[in-house]
């Protein structure tokens, strides 16, 4: 396991091509946006250490990143009427911003320039805070910047979409050789090693989270991510998986037939997920909300009496898990579920059935652009349809 998490920070600290990433102009913009927020006091934004590639605790600290264009543990960003300080722990320059210090000069030059400011929105540390509070008097206001850079996150400009879209181009094309390279009697590992693979063959070095690759049972945990097993015949094997690049997220999940085609069972509960997919898919739109999708989604299984190992049931030995999830720079990305939807918004839509009497998950998953129209599909590249994955499955690739 340390291995892995060593090869996926590895992956993660790689740098994408120069014309994939954004422009410096990006950064400015964002400063310029959540400061006119804020237009009484200083906006105070640090970073904070990551956790493993994928973890939700990583959504929040990304915050600096979004504002800056790079991570950094210590890091912290001073916004004040027309000056922008940050201060590092490692000298670099920073798009649009002339003054970065070392990180131990935060509370030198808050004293020399902050005095005056009556408030600091604060999305600190504690320790930051102190420090801040010290130097310049001004009053702590915390709740209010964090809410707001929530909402700017949310919307996608095209070049945010760019990168989304590349990362769904190379998970689709992991899936498509998952489906061509499985088949009974290989390890669980070996479709892992492949995905990986591929997402560097076509151009994205990083994960946006540990491929999940599992097959039999074990698709009926949740987060299974060990990937160590012998793939049995006549089962099915959820492949979740998501590229990333220049820490741009994708996340699309299918459900294949270990040995080429599903049996009569499988394609009952199969089709019923894939139709509460399409069926939340029909509400989705600008103006619908997480909860719209959801009562969609919810009616299939209830009109094919299908409750009892659905993703959304609240009895005992179900797998919960939510319709959706917004996807950004983290995989859970930023945003609250009450939120109505709107153009620039990406979001996942993945119903699932974990039936662990049979020793199989279903779960499909796919990732979505919210246009002023309606929505584009950006996994449309992977296969879903039944036809679809066992025509495919029957071109092997060893």
């Amino acid at each position: 396991m340390r291995a892995l998490l060593a090869s996926l920070v590895l992956l993660w600290a790689q740098e994408a091509p120069e014309s994939l990433r954004l422009a410096d102009s990006e950064f400015v913009r964002r400063r310029a946006e959540i400061q006119e927020k804020f237009p009484d006091g200083v906006v105070a934004v640090d970073a904070g250490p990551l956790s493993e590639v994928g973890s939700d605790a990583n959504t929040p600290v990304f915050d600096f990143k979004y504002l800056t264009g790079f991570h950094d543990n210590e890091g912290v960003l001073l916004l004040t009427g027309k000056t922008a300080a940050v201060f590092v722990s490692e000298m670099r320059k920073v798009p649009g911003i002339e003054t970065v210090l070392k990180v131990d000069q935060l509370g030198s030059w808050a004293a020399e320039h902050l005095p005056k400011q009556s408030k600091i929105y604060s999305k600190l540390r504690e320790k930051n805070q102190k420090i801040l509070t010290a130097a310049s008097g001004g009053e702590l206001v915390t709740g209010k910047l964090g809410p707001e850079l929530t909402r700017l996150r949310l919307i996608k400009v095209p070049a945010e979409v760019r990168l989304m879209r590349k990362a769904a181009d190379a998970t689709n094309a992991a899936h498509v050789a998952a489906m061509k390279r499985l088949k009974p009697g290989i390890n669980e590992r070996e479709i892992h090693e492949l995905v990986v693979e591929t997402f560097k063959k076509e151009g994205c070095p990083e994960l946006g989270f540990p491929p999940i690759c599992a097959a039999g049972k074990n698709g009926t945990i949740l987060h299974y991510m060990k990937n160590e097993k012998e793939i049995a015949k006549d089962t099915l094997m959820v492949v979740d998986i998501g590229a990333a690049i220049e820490n741009y997220v994708t996340d699309i999940t299918r459900t294949l037939p270990t040995s080429g085609s599903f049996s009569g069972t499988q394609k009952k509960h199969y089709l019923c997920v894939l139709d509460a997919q399409k069926a939340a898919e029909a509400v989705c739109k600008p103006g619908a909300t997480f909860s719209d999708l959801e009562r969609a989604a919810r009616k299939v299984f209830e009109d094919r009496g299908l409750l009892e190992w659905s993703y959304a049931h609240s009895k005992d030995f179900s797998v919960r898990h939510g319709l959706g999830h917004y996807v950004g720079m983290a995989v859970h990305d930023s945003g609250t579920y009450r939120e109505k939807f709107a153009p620039g918004m990406v979001i996942t839509i993945e119903p699932g059935w974990y039936d662990k009497d049979a020793g199989y998950g279903i779960r499909i998953e796919d990732t979505y652009l919210i246009t002023k129209d309606g929505f584009e599909r950006l996994s449309a590249g992977a296969p879903r349809e039944v036809d679809e994955i066992e025509k495919l499955m029957k071109k092997k690739e060893f």
